[in-house]
């Protein structure tokens, strides 16, 4: 068989992962995910009941398509303890205990050496239910979804996404697309954005059947821990992005609306479903949350436009918010002052005038303010492995 044909046979396995320990609050690194997936293959228990895993450097070469040297650098640089940053023995999760509702703290690798070209993981014994001889609540996870995506963020709410699909498609006994509603602190813990930092108050708060959240947003803020606090940069640097990768990449289609009270986002709503069979999106209406489109829009244009004057823009244009940035930068580009904003912008949005091949030049007048915000604040973990 060619060695082709045979990388292609190892990518299409499979490896089933609890779902205790998929929906655990924690953080780790996106290669310690893939670790884990990539050992799944070749797993045995040793007598003191830890999970070990084994992987043969050839097998890593294969499966993150690297011909160089570096990788076996960066693998020795994530076995070793001494080595400050994110090391595969950074990988912590909370775990809420079902006899005693208390939050568990658990170190994911315990132990992990890379000698002779050979990757070993010792995986922590309280974990090993959890890991191996899965009967009841696991999620079965493609290895070649997993492989693919390069953001942390994209691989657990893969693994997130699928599990709550899979649950969601048992309990109502419907294929298609499922619904999956998770509260917006919920969800920045289970990414591992925030975490309790050591502080018991959050501890306690997370351990209760119905945390009070409001309360919860106080204390994480009280720690310092203000990553992607506004939701406009959260959506912006996590959740479009993983969107976007999630849905080139996986089996998944996913898509996902805002949760509201009041003005305030306090959830995500997912739409999930499964591509047919020959990896094609099912066609499907495209969701359009006109109120986040609108809020968006103020922020853009309210400089130069009324409120009233920019929603009468959005319906011109369907609130197509990419259709109104372009016309809104190429009226701010125009060589020639501009009598009326508000026609000429949905005459650019109706004739698409933001397409033509000459474009407008540079002219200092009163609708060239604008200051395109830069503020973007997102990782990519191990660029310089995951990025083959």
């Amino acid at each position: 068989m060619k060695e082709e044909n045979r990388e292609q046979l190892i990518v299409r396995h499979t490896y089933k992962k609890s779902n205790e320990l998929i929906n655990a609050m924690g953080k780790g690194t996106a290669l310690s995910q893939k670790l884990f997936a990539i050992g799944m293959q070749n797993i045995t228990v040793d007598d003191t009941n830890n999970v070990v895993a084994t992987i043969y450097g050839t097998e890593l070469r294969k499966m993150f398509k690297s011909s160089s040297g570096s990788l076996y650098e960066h693998i020795e640089a994530l076995c070793d303890k001494q080595i400050k940053g994110a090391t595969i023995f950074d990988w912590n999760l909370l775990m809420k205990d079902k006899e005693n509702g208390k939050i568990e703290v658990h170190q994911v690798v315990t132990d992990a050496s890379f000698k002779n070209g050979t990757l070993t993981l010792r995986y922590n014994n309280s974990l090993t239910d959890k890991i191996v001889n899965l009967q009841k609540d696991y999620t079965v996870l493609s290895l070649a979804d997993t492989l693919s995506l390069k953001s942390v963020y994209s691989l657990r709410l893969y693994e997130m996404l699928k599990s709550a699909y899979d649950y969601r498609k048992a309990i109502t006994k419907q294929s298609g697309e499922q619904v999956c509603d998770y509260n917006l602190i919920d969800l920045k813990f289970e990414l591992g954005i925030i975490n309790s930092g050591g502080d018991n108050k959050i501890k306690t708060e997370l351990e209760k059947k119905h945390p009070d959240y409001a309360k919860l947003e106080e204390l994480v803020e009280k720690t310092g821990q203000t990553k992607y606090k506004e939701y406009k940069i959260f959506n912006r640097n996590v959740l479009a992005k993983a969107k976007e990768e999630l849905n080139k990449k996986t089996s998944l289609i996913v898509d996902y609306d805002p949760i509201k009270s009041g003005r305030k986002t306090v959830g995500i709503r997912f739409y999930v479903d499964k591509k047919d069979v020959n990896g094609k999106e099912v066609e499907k209406e495209v969701k359009i949350n006109k109120d986040e489109v609108l809020d968006d829009l103020i922020e853009l244009m309210h400089s130069t436009f009324k409120i009233k004057e920019i929603r009468e823009i959005a319906e011109a244009a369907s609130y197509d918010f990419e259709k109104i940035r372009k016309a809104y930068e190429y009226m701010q580009n125009y060589s020639n002052d501009v009598d009326v904003p508000i026609a000429f912008m949905k005459e650019c949005i109706k004739n698409e005038y933001y397409n033509s091949k000459s474009k407008p030049l540079k002219a200092k007048n009163k609708f060239n303010n604008f200051e395109q915000k830069t503020d973007y604040d997102f990782e990519e973990l191990e660029k310089q492995l995951l990025d083959n």
